[in-house]
């Protein structure tokens, strides 16, 4: 268990900064935003496999990037600074602050912050799928459960269905995420 007030973290203007310039790229063209981006990388450090930035851009924007060479390179620091975050807060074993609203519930059309982070995670899933579930399937697959719910990417499926009818169980389920990524987290890297 770390100290948490010994965790590495950005600061409001980086934060903002680092928002500011994915959003501006996501309106540009079909990338991520910054939750998306945040679960894209949660979902890689939680994961077996050696943390990789270059997953990141690979994943999360298209080959035309719209950011000058100095916004590039701002992006790219900012996201690895909070890697290093992510990484703490990981390591402290405290439930993931999940940087979004846990609910899907949303008064705009726009897709919910939690939507979009959970996607980013489980883009991170489905990249390294053979490895998540090398070991422990079930329990990994278990785990998974409300990130795969708020992802909306399994919406057809018969019990996500009837998750989405109940408001209540809806917001229950979005409420295990932060527990989730913990819990996946550990059984991932309890060897």
């Amino acid at each position: 268990m770390s100290d948490l007030n010994s965790i590495p973290a950005l600061s409001e203007d980086e934060l903002e900064t680092l928002g500011v310039l994915l959003e501006t790229e996501a309106e540009r063209q079909e990338s991520f935003d910054f939750f998306a981006v945040h679960g894209l990388i949660t979902g890689l450090l939680s994961g077996p496999l050696e943390f990789d930035i270059r997953q990141v851009w690979d994943s999360a924007f298209d080959e035309q990037l719209g950011f000058s060479n100095d916004e590039k390179s701002r992006v790219n620091d900012l996201m690895l600074k909070l890697s290093k975050e992510i990484q703490a807060w990981l390591d402290s074993g405290q439930d993931f602050p999940v940087p979004a609203d846990l609910t899907l519930a949303d008064d705009e059309d726009d897709e919910p912050p939690l939507e979009s982070w959970a996607i980013g995670y489980m883009t991170a899933v489905l990249l390294q799928e053979e490895h998540w579930y090398a070991e422990h399937e079930d329990k990994v697959a278990e785990g998974l459960f409300p990130i795969m719910y708020a992802s909306g990417l399994f919406a057809d499926e018969p019990e996500m269905a009837d998750i989405d009818e109940d408001i209540e169980l809806s917001d229950q389920m979005c409420g295990n995420i932060p527990a989730a990524v913990i819990q996946v987290y550990l059984q991932l890297h309890s060897q």
